[in-house]
């Protein structure tokens, strides 16, 4: 008897709250203050699931103090699913060229926390899970798009990858060829 393949994304929205998930048109673009856009641009093999965390808005985490820091995270979480992978693409938008190295660090943490959870509970995921924290800068897009060569993605010492492109290439962020 074959095994029976398990979606992945079902078992992310059991795991998280819907009123944070984007849904119908908005699933497919990122924002950032209405100022900002990037059309996410998905293929055929690739499903995903986009969920908003705003800070501004919600008080993702209320047991933390505002002045310590620790309530930061990244605008969104992607959940992508790939055949038996399961990729978490920590999304910070940024119109000009300042530091998300923490609140991408904080979403990496709290990733970490949804994937034990899920284990801790009794939710099986796949066992090939790929995190990635990326920062997309309007700046950087608009000196980058003056040129049209599209270099491979690779990340800084923080682990972190500047993704400078007007547009969001889900294939290409999940480097599969």
């Amino acid at each position: 008897m074959a095994k029976q393949l398990v979606n992945q994304l079902d078992l992310i929205q059991t795991l998280l709250e819907d009123k944070y998930l984007e849904k119908d048109k908005d699933a497919f673009v990122l924002y950032e203050k209405k100022i900002m856009k990037r059309k996410i641009v998905v293929h055929n093999g690739i499903t995903h699931l986009l969920y908003k965390y705003d800070p501004d808005t919600i008080k993702i985490f209320p047991y933390f103090s505002n002045k310590t820091g620790l309530h930061k995270i990244c605008d969104y979480i992607l959940f992508a699913s790939e055949g038996q992978h399961l990729h978490l693409l920590l999304i910070e938008l940024k119109l000009g060229t300042a530091s998300a190295t923490n609140q991408l660090i904080a979403s990496e943490c709290f990733a970490e926390f949804i994937i034990k959870s899920a284990k801790r509970v009794g939710i099986k995921l796949t066992n090939n899970i790929h995190i990635k924290k990326i920062r997309v800068s309007e700046e950087r897009a608009n000196r980058r798009n003056r040129t049209t060569k599209r270099g491979k993605l690779e990340s800084d010492k923080n682990g972190i990858i500047n993704y400078d492109y007007s547009d969001f290439i889900l294939k290409e962020v999940l480097d599969i060829q």
